[in-house]
């Protein structure tokens, strides 16, 4: 029976009633993290720091050390736009805590009327102040977050009050599971249009193996579905020697049109880590992420 209720949701259902692209900021559901976008998203079951917190919950609980930095999106030309998130997360005695503050800015946008003619430029933006509390690392984590988020159309805007929940549990060495349902809340009105968030429900598992004492091989396979958009099958590989270099890679399976392979590394340096990752999008071009990253 819940096998049957899980397929159910991710295939449709009465509860996903948003039209295909019917959902308002959806930069609240893309990758922000280099690692994340590296392994086509998938990974929810394992995330590493607080740098991948914004986008799941769970990574709020991931760490023990704390953790500032910043992720940085280089769009395509066809998008014309960029992207910042600063982050930082900390560890106390019976709980973790994180914060991260994000930008989303356009170029100038060409407007047009109802016939196609040209109208003149406008501009377009967006931000999102999230705080985070979750479980110290143990065998079962979990982690909520709360969100505030406003979004700025030429002389329109809107904002929201959105809220993730997740979980993931460490079976044994090998193996964890992992859920978590993403962008729950409320949307102003755009101009005295409804608007709706873009909720999403997110489950996978990670399986790791230890090659030798020096390498290990982690596998990721997710289940992912948006309100206004298909279900979604991503999968990932990271390859990492000891904790000083991993090398990931991954697909996500979006339909015909705008499945794509994404790829990357992290590199750490005593208190620095850096992570590169590339991520292709077949519709709007591919995404270079950028991380940046400071343990202390």
């Amino acid at each position: 029976m819940a096998v049957a209720g899980s397929t159910s949701l991710f295939a449709g259902g009465d509860f996903w009633k948003v039209d295909q692209g019917g959902t308002t900021m959806k930069f609240l559901s893309m990758p922000v993290s280099p690692r994340t976008a590296a392994l086509a998203g998938a990974g929810i079951a394992s995330p590493e720091n607080a740098s991948e917190a914004s986008r799941n919950p769970v990574a709020t609980a991931a760490s023990s050390e704390a953790h500032l930095g910043v992720n940085q999106i280089l769009f395509s030309d066809i998008t014309a736009a960029n992207f910042t998130s600063v982050y930082f997360g900390n560890s106390f005695r019976y709980l973790n805590m994180s914060a991260s503050l994000e930008f989303l800015n356009y170029d100038d946008l060409e407007g047009r009327d109802e016939n196609g003619f040209l109208t003149g430029d406008f501009g377009a933006g967006a931000w999102a102040l999230q705080l985070g509390v979750g479980s110290t690392p143990s065998a079962f984590r979990w982690g909520l977050s709360a969100r505030f988020a406003s979004e700025t159309i030429e002389n329109a805007s809107a904002f929201a009050f959105l809220a993730d929940a997740g979980g993931a549990f460490q079976l044994n060495r090998y193996v964890s599971f992992g859920a978590a349902i993403r962008n729950f809340g409320w949307v102003s009105e755009y101009e005295s249009e409804k608007e709706y968030a873009p909720l999403s429900l997110q489950a996978g598992v990670t399986g790791i193996y230890p090659v030798t004492s020096a390498f290990s091989l982690a596998l990721h396979a997710d289940a992912y579905r948006r309100t206004d958009y298909q279900a979604e099958w991503l999968l990932g590989s990271e390859i990492a020697y000891k904790k000083i270099l991993v090398l990931r890679g991954g697909y996500a399976f979006r339909g015909d049109t705008d499945g794509g392979v994404s790829g990357g590394l992290g590199i750490r340096a005593g208190a620095l880590q850096l992570d590169y990752a590339y991520s292709a999008r077949p519709a709007v071009g591919g995404n270079h992420h950028i991380g940046l990253g400071l343990y202390f």
